[in-house]
């Protein structure tokens, strides 16, 4: 059986590109694509009191638009498997119950502008990139897949990953054969890493014997963004905590430096999948 990604469309240029993102990762790497909209009553629409009539006519538009964007990939990429679905109803609950159906390994958004302007973004794709379960591939909406060839992971060594991380990790690296790179940024001068959390983290990654990496920076996006440039990686890992330096950049005082990392999908890998 082949694996699933969950592609979400809002018929955005930024989630076109994710389209063909993803589309070029399923025909590299033998997966399914689901294009997915989700279409929500605006709360305007009950305060105006306009009739279902409208409503009904919304819904007919964004069916043709998926069918639209359905067509548009099917036609560019022949060899991938691509399907289409549209659900009414909470953003939210709707992203959850299609990963229930779909057993989806991947879902896959468009950045709704740049990674620093991500306050501006709309409220349903924040939440999406930080509750759902899943792997969230975020792709910047003027990067084109590439063969995936260098994976970073950042690693901050507070907490050790739980055991299905190491497993997601491993398995995307095993499915694209890219050189794998551990990378921890600390103050400086560097402060000296728990011995037990590092010895954890490698015993969970030996048998891809990574390189490790530590980068010396006050700045944490600063240190990943000249690590990645440096070391040419297509791909960076993060590992979202509740309250931890993730966490912290989504704060609307620290998303500007997010910019640094434009030239790069990152890739959250959650603590609940």
């Amino acid at each position: 059986m082949k694996n699933n990604i969950i592609v979400i469309t809002d018929f955005s240029e930024s989630a076109a590109n994710a389209l063909n993102y993803a589309c070029g990762f399923a025909k590299d790497h033998n997966y399914n694509i689901l294009l997915f909209h989700i279409y929500t009553i605006p709360v305007s629409y009950a305060a105006e009191g306009l009739s279902l009539a409208a409503i009904d006519a919304d819904l007919e538009e964004d069916r043709s638009k998926l069918r639209d964007e359905l067509d548009r990939a099917k036609s560019s990429f022949r060899e991938v498997h691509i399907e289409a679905k549209m659900a009414t109803g909470d953003y939210m609950e709707c992203l959850k119950e299609l990963r229930r159906e779909s057993d989806a390994q991947l879902m896959i958004l468009g950045t709704n502008g740049e990674y620093s302007e991500v306050w501006s973004w709309d409220e349903n794709w924040l939440d999406a990139l930080i509750a759902i379960s899943c792997p969230v591939l975020v792709v910047p909406r003027h990067i084109e897949y590439s063969k995936i060839k260098n994976i970073a992971f950042a690693c901050d060594y507070k907490k050790v990953c739980e055991p299905h991380q190491f497993e997601t990790i491993k398995d995307l690296v095993r499915l694209t054969g890219a050189g794998f790179h551990i990378v921890h940024v600390s103050h400086s001068p560097a402060k000296p890493v728990s011995d037990d959390r590092a010895d954890a983290v490698k015993a969970g990654f030996s048998d891809l014997t990574p390189q490790y990496h530590t980068v010396e920076n006050n700045n944490i996006i600063k240190g990943l963004a000249g690590f990645t440039g440096q070391y040419n990686i297509d791909l960076l890992l993060v590992i979202p905590r509740r309250h931890g330096v993730w966490d912290k950049l989504m704060k609307k005082s620290y998303t500007k430096q997010l910019a640094l990392l434009n030239h790069i999908p990152v890739m959250a890998i959650h603590e609940n999948s």
